[in-house]
């Protein structure tokens, strides 16, 4: 793939770091542009012209309530610098978010599907709000560690998606946009740490409850203990000083313990159902777009969770059917079939669920349910591209007498 415009670019601007002097004990408020002969001004215009193509980007959500909705949250937890901010929400199948030192953030939807309340995507925002208010980005650079993985990344044209969790989404997301972007977005550990405890902070001052801290990482280390890929579930195994997060274990255990000192009060179901309502507008989309990580074992724990108050059942359960169909291993029609039925009791139901339950009733030798499930797509979709296929199969099920 050849790189863009916009990622060569990025590229140039990354090589002036390396030429540019660095600011010392600059003195700017959050937000304000750093003087234009420092190297923190090379920065700046890389964060520039990847906000552009963030802006530009086929996977940008526009849905203007959504995009209000995260915005709002946002600017709750910035409080002053509010103005500074810019937020887009990306449709992309996993759990990130980022924040750039000139006020551009982005907020992923796996984040938004995993979060089960506000207060836990608050607590990441806080995280990312606190990048942008210590300025880490040019903590990095002054340091000059930032300028070489810059131009790493940039030669060699390799990307990394994530700062929160790292999976293989070349699939998923443009490499050459990921190339332009990744490098600039790494911070240390100790970073990562401050980020966290400021994060919490700022989120519980603004009257968000603080056991979002640790439970998000909770869920999330419970659903990649479930992944179908080995290097997912051993990935906290073992801890290295080039990690550019800590360990889950240690952030739980330290959020828990701030958490606590801040006086938490605990998730409970209304939380729950208050921002699942908000969300609930999306949910078919991102969890649809799930599936094309392939990662079965994750999805099938994130569907548990996203169905354990009983909310979107019709929805949730189709999904897990379609795990099942698309994994193939032994046994998955049965488990596959038993979820389509599930699914067909909820008022919710994907129209889609009718003509896979009725090929598995076929399959599975049940005629007349088949011809139900198959008559009750074509009662619902009678506009179907595929509705011939569906006629022909009900034809033969009356030809057996069925």
């Amino acid at each position: 793939m050849q790189a863009s415009k916009a990622t060569i670019a990025m590229a140039a601007a990354a090589s002036l770091l390396a030429l540019a002097p660095l600011a010392q004990a600059q003195v700017r408020a959050p937000g304000e542009p750093p003087r234009p002969e420092t190297a923190e001004a090379g920065l700046w215009a890389m964060f520039e012209e990847a906000e552009t193509q963030a802006r530009r980007r086929s996977d940008r959500n526009n849905d203007p309530a959504l995009n209000a909705y995260v915005s709002d949250l946002t600017c709750r937890i910035a409080a002053d610098h509010c103005r500074d901010i810019r937020v887009y929400v990306m449709d992309r199948p996993v759990f990130n978010a980022t924040a750039a030192a000139n006020g551009y953030v982005e907020v992923w939807s796996g984040l938004m599907l995993r979060a089960e309340t506000e207060d836990e995507l608050a607590f990441v925002i806080g995280h990312e709000v606190a990048h942008f208010l210590e300025e880490h980005s040019y903590e990095r650079l002054r340091q000059q560690k930032i300028v070489s993985n810059a131009l790493t990344v940039f030669s060699l044209g390799v990307g990394a998606a994530g700062l929160y969790y790292q999976v293989d989404v070349s699939a998923v997301i443009d490499a050459a946009y990921l190339a332009g972007v990744s490098g600039v977005f790494a911070y240390s550990q100790t970073q990562e740490s401050q980020a966290d405890q400021l994060g919490l902070q700022i989120a519980d001052k603004v009257g968000f409850d603080a056991s979002a801290g640790p439970s998000i990482w909770l869920n999330l280390q419970a659903e990649n203990k479930e992944s179908s890929f080995r290097r997912v579930r051993n990935a906290e195994a073992s801890g290295s000083a080039f990690r550019t997060h800590p360990l889950t274990e240690t952030r739980v255990k330290t959020l828990s313990e701030q958490a606590r000192e801040l006086g938490m009060r605990g998730t409970t179901r209304e939380d729950r159902l208050r921002y699942r309502a908000i969300i609930r507008p999306y949910l078919a989309e991102w969890i649809e777009d799930e599936h094309r990580n392939r990662d079965f074992g994750r999805l099938l724990h994130l569907l548990e969770r996203l169905g354990r108050d009983g909310e979107d059942l019709g929805l949730i359960n189709y999904h897990k059917a379609e795990v099942y169909r698309r994994r193939r291993e032994e046994g998955d029609d049965v488990l596959a079939l038993s979820a389509y039925r599930a699914a067909a009791t909820h008022s919710d139901v994907p129209v889609v669920a009718f003509r896979e339950l009725g090929d598995l009733e076929i399959r599975a030798g049940n005629k007349a349910a088949a011809r139900d499930a198959l008559n009750k797509y074509r009662e619902l979709a009678p506009e179907a591209d595929d509705l011939w296929i569906i006629e022909d199969q009900l034809a033969r099920l009356e030809r057996d007498g069925q």
